[in-house]
């Protein structure tokens, strides 16, 4: 289908309820200005990081102001009778004219205020599905719960708390329209594929997320401290089952310290901006 550019005589496309009725995604809403025929109107479930795509049937009813519609999405039989597979998907709505097809990211509408709290279900066989609208306010969904890429978080300072003898990284990042958040920090050494989390505390200040990690580094205050290695540092942010996972970048200032573990001197050391933060131990 090719995507038809304003001018058609048709506003955009818009929402006007999302919810699960019987385990079914239900959506409503309106394509102002026109009247669209069932046979005319279509949402697509779009694989964001593939090439699946899956039609959904609109029901269409007519009046002055254009056309309302109504699509229920069955997760657990969408892809030819199967559970939808794990991944994000887009949802769009796509609508035929005789000037050809014009496909629109599913969106509120302004004067039809959503709740914008992600919403969290369960697929057969316990598999986690979320339906939220992401950062650029386009309806979603995110079937597994797994962990995603979103691009890179800013570490601010790196400190040293010397009474639990802890590195502290302290940083920001944006996070539109977002209020309960979870989040861990994981490092990751890649030549050994062995990964570490370690405890994030968040807040918020003039509209920015903020976070303090604190990385263990000595046997004082905890039996398993950060092991030798060289350690990549993510952040993952969690909000009602959709985990997003950001590469953190070093600070300007790097941290170098040195800590004796079971007596034996042991030299910390990370990198510095503009590259990613990795934390050195023992080397």
């Amino acid at each position: 289908m090719a995507d038809l550019t304003r001018g058609d005589g048709m506003d955009e496309p818009y929402l006007t309820e999302v919810g699960w009725t019987n385990g079914v995604l239900r959506l409503r809403g309106r394509v102002p200005g026109v009247r669209v025929a069932a046979s005319d109107l279509v949402v697509l479930v779009r694989e964001r990081d593939g090439e699946r795509v899956l039609p959904v049937t609109v029901e269409p009813a007519h009046d002055d102001e254009g056309t309302a519609f109504d699509a229920g999405v069955d997760l657990a039989t969408a892809l030819a009778g199967a559970t939808l597979p794990h991944g994000v998907w887009d949802l769009d709505l796509a609508v035929e004219s005789p000037d050809g097809a014009r496909v629109t990211p599913l969106r509120p509408g302004t004067a039809v205020p959503l709740d914008g709290v992600p919403q969290r279900r369960f697929l057969p066989g316990s598999t986690p599905v979320t339906v939220y609208f992401d950062r650029h306010g386009q309806l979603a969904l995110d079937v597994g719960g797994e962990p995603r890429t979103a691009g890179d978080c800013q570490a601010d300072t790196l400190t040293w708390n010397d009474r639990d003898e802890e590195l502290m990284i302290s940083g920001h990042l944006v996070l539109p329209g977002t209020t309960l958040v979870t989040a861990w920090l994981s490092l990751r050494d890649p030549h050994t594929a062995r990964e570490y989390d370690a405890f994030v505390r968040i807040g918020q200040v003039d509209g920015l997320f903020t976070y303090t990690a604190a990385v263990p580094l000595t046997r004082s205050f905890i039996d398993d401290p950060l092991p030798r290695g060289r350690w990549g540092v993510h952040l993952v942010m969690g909000v009602s089952g959709i985990h997003r996972e950001f590469r953190v970048l070093a600070p300007a200032e790097p941290f170098q310290h040195q800590v004796r573990r079971r007596l034996v001197p042991t030299r910390v050391s990370t990198t510095l901006a503009p590259d990613p933060l990795v934390i050195t131990v023992g080397r």
